[in-house]
Protein backbone atom coordinates (compact mmCIF):
# COMPACT_ATOMS: atom_id res chain seq x y z
CA UNK A 1 0.00 0.00 0.00
CA UNK A 2 3.01 2.30 0.66
CA UNK A 3 3.79 2.60 -2.92
CA UNK A 4 0.63 3.80 -3.45
CA UNK A 5 0.37 8.10 -4.37
CA UNK A 6 -0.80 9.40 -0.97
CA UNK A 7 -4.38 10.19 -1.64
CA UNK A 8 -5.13 6.73 -3.26
CA UNK A 9 -2.98 5.36 -0.51
CA UNK A 10 -4.75 7.40 1.72
CA UNK A 11 -8.32 6.09 0.13
CA UNK A 12 -7.23 2.45 0.40
CA UNK A 13 -7.76 3.01 4.03
CA UNK A 14 -11.05 4.28 4.14
CA UNK A 15 -11.90 1.28 2.14
CA UNK A 16 -10.66 -1.26 4.43
CA UNK A 17 -11.98 0.74 7.90
CA UNK A 18 -15.59 0.50 6.44
CA UNK A 19 -15.23 -3.10 5.81
CA UNK A 20 -14.02 -3.67 8.96
CA UNK A 21 -16.53 -1.37 11.05
CA UNK A 22 -19.65 -1.78 8.66
CA UNK A 23 -21.35 -5.27 11.14
CA UNK A 24 -21.44 -2.29 13.58
CA UNK A 25 -24.75 -1.10 12.68
CA UNK A 26 -25.72 -4.47 12.46
CA UNK A 27 -28.69 -4.68 9.62
CA UNK A 28 -28.10 -0.85 9.35
CA UNK A 29 -31.26 0.63 8.84
CA UNK A 30 -33.11 -1.76 11.06
CA UNK A 31 -30.78 -1.27 14.14
CA UNK A 32 -32.51 0.12 17.61
CA UNK A 33 -31.16 3.68 18.56
CA UNK A 34 -28.81 4.39 20.37
CA UNK A 35 -30.73 5.03 23.80
CA UNK A 36 -31.92 1.34 23.08
CA UNK A 37 -28.60 -0.41 22.50
CA UNK A 38 -27.49 1.47 25.35
CA UNK A 39 -29.07 -1.60 27.73
CA UNK A 40 -26.29 -3.55 26.29
CA UNK A 41 -23.62 -1.55 27.39
CA UNK A 42 -22.91 -1.35 30.84
CA UNK A 43 -22.24 2.15 32.07
CA UNK A 44 -18.32 2.32 33.57
CA UNK A 45 -17.53 1.93 37.07
CA UNK A 46 -15.08 4.45 37.52
CA UNK A 47 -15.92 8.32 36.03
CA UNK A 48 -15.83 8.80 32.35
CA UNK A 49 -15.77 11.95 30.83
CA UNK A 50 -16.82 12.26 27.22
CA UNK A 51 -15.83 15.03 25.52
CA UNK A 52 -17.32 15.23 21.68
CA UNK A 53 -15.43 17.76 19.58
CA UNK A 54 -15.96 19.32 16.03
CA UNK A 55 -18.18 20.90 14.05
CA UNK A 56 -21.77 21.08 13.24
CA UNK A 57 -21.73 17.14 12.70
CA UNK A 58 -20.14 16.69 16.22
CA UNK A 59 -23.15 18.91 17.96
CA UNK A 60 -25.69 16.26 16.45
CA UNK A 61 -23.30 13.64 17.89
CA UNK A 62 -22.79 15.30 21.32
CA UNK A 63 -26.50 15.66 21.67
CA UNK A 64 -26.92 11.46 20.77
CA UNK A 65 -23.64 10.96 23.49
CA UNK A 66 -26.27 13.24 25.86
CA UNK A 67 -29.66 10.97 25.63
CA UNK A 68 -27.74 7.70 25.27
CA UNK A 69 -25.35 8.09 28.71
CA UNK A 70 -28.66 10.26 30.37
CA UNK A 71 -28.95 7.32 32.92
CA UNK A 72 -24.87 6.77 33.48
CA UNK A 73 -24.32 9.13 36.43
CA UNK A 74 -20.29 7.89 35.94
CA UNK A 75 -20.56 9.17 32.41
CA UNK A 76 -20.02 12.87 32.15
CA UNK A 77 -20.73 14.27 28.08
CA UNK A 78 -19.17 17.63 27.46
CA UNK A 79 -18.93 19.21 24.19
CA UNK A 80 -15.99 20.98 22.26
CA UNK A 81 -17.73 21.92 19.03
CA UNK A 82 -17.74 24.98 17.07
CA UNK A 83 -20.33 24.97 13.83
CA UNK A 84 -19.15 26.31 10.81
CA UNK A 85 -14.95 25.63 11.68
CA UNK A 86 -12.85 22.80 10.23
CA UNK A 87 -9.19 21.87 10.39
CA UNK A 88 -8.86 24.17 7.23
CA UNK A 89 -9.89 27.21 9.70
CA UNK A 90 -8.83 26.95 12.72
CA UNK A 91 -5.09 24.85 13.12
CA UNK A 92 -4.59 21.97 15.57
CA UNK A 93 -3.81 24.59 18.32
CA UNK A 94 -7.35 26.14 18.06
CA UNK A 95 -8.99 23.22 18.61
CA UNK A 96 -6.83 22.26 21.51
CA UNK A 97 -7.42 25.27 23.31
CA UNK A 98 -11.30 24.23 22.94
CA UNK A 99 -10.46 21.25 24.87
CA UNK A 100 -10.04 21.23 28.73
CA UNK A 101 -8.38 18.32 30.50
CA UNK A 102 -8.89 18.41 34.09
CA UNK A 103 -6.11 15.69 34.97
CA UNK A 104 -5.72 16.57 38.68
CA UNK A 105 -9.34 15.13 39.08
CA UNK A 106 -9.20 11.70 38.70
CA UNK A 107 -11.04 11.27 35.60
CA UNK A 108 -10.03 9.92 32.38
CA UNK A 109 -11.30 11.59 29.21
CA UNK A 110 -12.10 9.82 26.06
CA UNK A 111 -12.60 12.20 22.89
CA UNK A 112 -14.92 11.64 20.25
CA UNK A 113 -13.94 13.59 16.98
CA UNK A 114 -15.50 14.63 14.27
CA UNK A 115 -15.31 18.04 11.45
CA UNK A 116 -14.22 18.20 8.15
CA UNK A 117 -17.94 19.47 6.47
CA UNK A 118 -16.39 22.89 6.51
CA UNK A 119 -12.85 21.85 5.14
CA UNK A 120 -13.53 22.47 1.47
CA UNK A 121 -11.47 25.53 1.63
CA UNK A 122 -7.89 27.23 1.54
CA UNK A 123 -5.66 26.52 4.22
CA UNK A 124 -3.81 29.72 5.38
CA UNK A 125 -0.48 29.37 7.03
CA UNK A 126 0.86 33.00 7.71
CA UNK A 127 1.34 34.86 3.58
CA UNK A 128 0.68 31.22 2.36
CA UNK A 129 -2.71 29.89 1.09
CA UNK A 130 -2.61 26.41 0.24
CA UNK A 131 -5.52 25.80 -2.18
CA UNK A 132 -7.82 22.54 -1.97
CA UNK A 133 -7.38 20.01 -3.97
CA UNK A 134 -3.57 20.91 -4.63
CA UNK A 135 -1.13 18.26 -3.48
CA UNK A 136 0.39 21.35 -0.48
CA UNK A 137 -3.42 21.30 0.57
CA UNK A 138 -3.35 17.29 1.17
CA UNK A 139 0.46 17.50 3.01
CA UNK A 140 -0.98 20.63 5.47
CA UNK A 141 -4.35 19.00 5.97
CA UNK A 142 -3.01 15.30 7.02
CA UNK A 143 -0.23 17.09 9.09
CA UNK A 144 -3.08 18.73 10.88
CA UNK A 145 -5.05 16.13 11.72
CA UNK A 146 -2.25 13.70 13.06
CA UNK A 147 -1.10 17.14 15.18
CA UNK A 148 -4.72 17.21 16.36
CA UNK A 149 -4.90 13.59 17.12
CA UNK A 150 -1.45 13.54 19.00
CA UNK A 151 -2.58 16.54 20.52
CA UNK A 152 -5.20 15.06 22.31
CA UNK A 153 -3.96 11.38 23.55
CA UNK A 154 -1.72 12.75 25.34
CA UNK A 155 -3.89 13.52 27.88
CA UNK A 156 -6.81 11.40 27.13
CA UNK A 157 -7.54 7.77 27.58
CA UNK A 158 -9.02 7.20 24.12
CA UNK A 159 -9.26 9.28 21.13
CA UNK A 160 -12.09 7.99 18.37
CA UNK A 161 -12.24 9.99 15.17
CA UNK A 162 -15.25 9.71 12.87
CA UNK A 163 -14.93 10.77 9.45
CA UNK A 164 -17.74 12.27 7.14
CA UNK A 165 -21.22 10.80 6.18
CA UNK A 166 -22.31 9.91 3.07
CA UNK A 167 -24.04 12.82 1.24
CA UNK A 168 -26.64 13.88 -0.75
CA UNK A 169 -25.51 16.92 -2.65
CA UNK A 170 -23.48 14.70 -5.51
CA UNK A 171 -20.80 17.95 -5.63
CA UNK A 172 -19.75 17.31 -2.44
CA UNK A 173 -19.33 13.49 -2.22
CA UNK A 174 -15.80 13.48 -3.76
CA UNK A 175 -14.36 16.22 -1.94
CA UNK A 176 -15.83 14.63 1.33
CA UNK A 177 -14.06 11.40 0.62
CA UNK A 178 -10.66 13.14 0.08
CA UNK A 179 -11.25 14.87 3.46
CA UNK A 180 -12.39 11.70 5.11
CA UNK A 181 -9.04 9.86 3.24
CA UNK A 182 -6.63 12.26 4.63
CA UNK A 183 -7.79 12.10 8.01
CA UNK A 184 -7.84 8.19 8.54
CA UNK A 185 -4.14 8.31 7.34
CA UNK A 186 -2.73 11.36 9.13
CA UNK A 187 -5.01 10.60 12.52
CA UNK A 188 -5.90 7.04 12.41
CA UNK A 189 -2.73 5.15 11.98
CA UNK A 190 -0.76 6.15 15.38
CA UNK A 191 -3.19 7.29 17.89
CA UNK A 192 -6.27 7.47 17.27
CA UNK A 193 -9.16 4.82 16.16
CA UNK A 194 -10.85 5.89 13.06
CA UNK A 195 -13.74 5.45 12.02
CA UNK A 196 -15.08 5.63 8.51
CA UNK A 197 -19.16 5.97 8.23
CA UNK A 198 -19.58 6.30 4.83
CA UNK A 199 -21.00 3.00 4.14
CA UNK A 200 -22.65 2.90 7.63
CA UNK A 201 -24.91 6.00 6.70
CA UNK A 202 -26.30 4.58 3.80
CA UNK A 203 -28.36 2.78 6.30
CA UNK A 204 -28.37 -0.31 4.34
CA UNK A 205 -29.65 1.53 0.87
CA UNK A 206 -26.31 1.50 -1.10
CA UNK A 207 -26.33 5.11 -1.06
CA UNK A 208 -27.78 8.04 0.27
CA UNK A 209 -30.93 7.97 1.79
CA UNK A 210 -33.24 10.28 3.46
CA UNK A 211 -35.27 7.36 5.24
CA UNK A 212 -35.05 4.19 6.28
CA UNK A 213 -36.98 2.01 8.10
CA UNK A 214 -36.54 1.26 11.82
CA UNK A 215 -38.42 -1.36 14.04
CA UNK A 216 -41.36 -1.28 11.76
CA UNK A 217 -41.39 1.93 11.06
CA UNK A 218 -40.60 4.54 8.49
CA UNK A 219 -38.12 7.28 10.21
CA UNK A 220 -36.54 10.41 8.56
CA UNK A 221 -32.07 10.19 9.19
CA UNK A 222 -31.21 13.05 7.37
CA UNK A 223 -31.72 16.70 7.48
CA UNK A 224 -33.57 18.66 4.94
CA UNK A 225 -29.76 19.98 3.96
CA UNK A 226 -29.19 16.32 3.08
CA UNK A 227 -25.73 16.52 4.86
CA UNK A 228 -26.77 16.54 8.76
CA UNK A 229 -28.58 13.92 10.30
CA UNK A 230 -32.22 13.78 12.13
CA UNK A 231 -32.36 13.26 15.95
CA UNK A 232 -32.54 9.49 15.37
CA UNK A 233 -30.15 9.22 12.39
CA UNK A 234 -27.76 10.55 14.65
CA UNK A 235 -28.83 8.10 17.61
CA UNK A 236 -27.64 5.09 14.86
CA UNK A 237 -24.48 7.01 14.52
CA UNK A 238 -23.83 7.06 18.04
CA UNK A 239 -24.21 3.78 18.35
CA UNK A 240 -21.72 2.50 15.94
CA UNK A 241 -19.50 3.24 18.84
CA UNK A 242 -20.45 1.63 21.39
CA UNK A 243 -18.70 -1.44 20.92
CA UNK A 244 -15.27 0.72 20.78
CA UNK A 245 -16.71 2.29 24.04
CA UNK A 246 -17.62 -0.42 25.55
CA UNK A 247 -13.63 -1.55 25.32
CA UNK A 248 -12.65 1.84 26.50
CA UNK A 249 -15.09 1.70 29.79
CA UNK A 250 -13.16 -1.86 30.58
CA UNK A 251 -10.08 -0.33 30.14
CA UNK A 252 -10.93 2.25 32.34
CA UNK A 253 -11.52 0.39 35.08
CA UNK A 254 -8.41 -1.84 34.81
CA UNK A 255 -6.42 0.08 37.08
CA UNK A 256 -8.66 -0.27 39.51
CA UNK A 257 -8.38 -3.85 39.68
CA UNK A 258 -4.45 -3.91 38.71
CA UNK A 259 -2.90 -1.00 40.28
CA UNK A 260 0.86 -1.63 38.38
CA UNK A 261 -1.16 -1.07 35.31
CA UNK A 262 -0.71 1.93 33.43
CA UNK A 263 -3.47 3.28 30.56
CA UNK A 264 -2.25 4.53 28.26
Amino acid sequence: MSALPRPLRALAIVRALAIAVAPALGAGAGAATAADRLDGLRCPERAVRLVVMGDSLADGLWGAMMRAFLRCTTVEVLRATAVSDGLARSDPGDWLGRYAPTPTSGETDIVVVQLGANDITSIRQGSRRAVFGTPEWDTLYEARALALAEGLAATAARVFWLGLPVVGPERLEPAYRTVTALQAAGAGPAVARFVDIHTLTGFASGGFTMNAEIDGSLRQLRAGDQIHFTEAGYDLVAAALFPDLARAFAARAAPAAAPAVVLQ
